[in-house]
C-alpha cells in the first residue's frame, strides 16, 4: 500500500493544538479576509477577526486526515 502524503496547504493553514497528548487535538485556523482593505470595517468586527478560530467538529476528521505527518 502507497505512503499516505500530507496535503501541504492544509498543514500550513491548520495548526494542532495538542496533536500527541490525551485529549483530542483542536484544530485552529487564521480567518480570512484580513490581508486589506480593512480601513471600511469597525473597530469591532477587526477585533473580532483578529482571533484564531476553531475548526468547526463536523469537519475535524477529514482535515486531521489530510495532515497526517504531523
Amino acid at each position: 500500500m502507497a505512503r499516505q502524503k500530507t496535503n501541504k496547504t492544509a498543514k500550513k493553514r491548520i495548526k494542532v493544538s495538542n496533536p500527541k497528548g490525551e485529549k483530542k487535538p483542536k484544530l485552529i485556523y487564521k480567518q480570512s479576509r484580513q490581508g486589506h482593505l480593512r480601513s471600511k470595517r469597525s473597530s469591532k468586527s477587526k477585533r473580532r477577526q483578529e482571533k484564531d478560530e476553531k475548526v468547526d467538529r463536523s469537519n475535524r476528521k477529514p482535515l486531521l486526515r489530510k495532515i497526517v505527518n504531523l
